[in-house]
């Protein structure tokens, strides 16, 4: 009877490639729920941080809510003094009540409407182009008047207006002393037609010209005829329809005449002396 051959078998050898398998996905999976570990504890710190800073947001509106709901009851958020600044000549406690603000309305109100300031005072002084509103103090509102720039200035019986560059007239009546001697005067416009239709020459004629004359009258002979005093004491004569094709010449003749010449510009173009009654109703002696 032959005998049966046995072969040794080592169970490491056989166990050893499932033990290094389960040892691998031991590994891995250690690995796994380590980086599993680390990202939830990175997006709880994430989440906290996030909470946190809305949290912080929602505080600090709160607060400042708070803060501006207890100075706007407070007696420090009404309107203590009023103050005007600005390169004007508007009777300052007239603009004032002309704004309507009493000692018991809120800064804070008439910071948000402005504009509604700014159209009363329109409405009343012509002059006001728009204004600025600044708080001072907390409570001191100070009203920053910004003019519409003067173009000249018209006599009237009862003083002198304003002629501003849109066209209309200022409200108030300013002395002589109150009239800039750079700006031109107009003399004898008194209807709003003839004033709007000189104004129309007037600002039709080269800057340098206008530069030049010290008043404009409408004391004429015909309603056509125009008389300009120069600040160099001539007098210069044209006609509406046809001056401002003919103020070439103006230049060329002033060259060649002396002081308180007439320069006739109306039918043709010639100078001669002014007579002493001329003189005297231009108001040059």
């Amino acid at each position: 009877m032959t005998k049966k051959r046995v072969t040794k078998i080592d169970p490491k050898e056989k166990l050893s490639p499932y033990l290094s398998h389960q040892s691998s996905k031991k590994k891995k999976n250690f690995r796994t729920n380590t980086k599993i570990s680390a990202s939830l504890s990175k997006l709880h710190n994430e989440r906290k941080s996030a909470l946190l800073k809305r949290l912080g947001l929602i505080i600090g509106v709160s607060v400042i809510v708070l803060l501006g709901l207890g100075y706007y009851i407070s007696p420090l958020a009404n309107v203590q003094s009023i103050q005007i600044s600005g390169e004007n000549d508007l009777p300052v406690k007239e603009v004032v009540r002309a704004t309507d603000i009493k000692a018991s309305d809120k800064v804070v109100d008439y910071l948000l409407n402005k504009n509604g300031v700014s159209r009363k005072l329109s409405v009343k002084y012509s002059e006001i182009k728009n204004i600025k509103v600044q708080v001072k103090d907390f409570n001191h509102l100070i009203i920053e008047i910004d003019e519409y720039p003067t173009k000249g200035y018209i006599k009237t019986s009862k003083g002198y207006r304003k002629i501003l560059t849109q066209g209309k007239l200022g409200s108030q009546f300013i002395p002589w002393s109150k009239v800039y001697p750079d700006k031109p005067v107009f003399v004898g416009y008194n209807h709003e037609v003839s004033l709007k239709k000189i104004l129309h020459l007037f600002n039709s004629l080269p800057p340098d010209f206008q530069d030049q004359i010290k008043l404009l009258s409408g004391n004429t002979r015909r309603k056509s005829q125009v008389i300009f005093l120069m600040k160099n004491g001539n007098v210069v004569i044209g006609n509406i329809s046809t001056l401002k094709s003919k103020i070439k010449y103006y230049n060329k003749i002033k060259t060649k005449v002396g002081k308180n010449t007439l320069i006739d510009l109306e039918v043709g173009a010639f100078s001669r002396p002014l007579t002493p009654n001329e003189k005297r109703a231009y108001g040059l002696i």
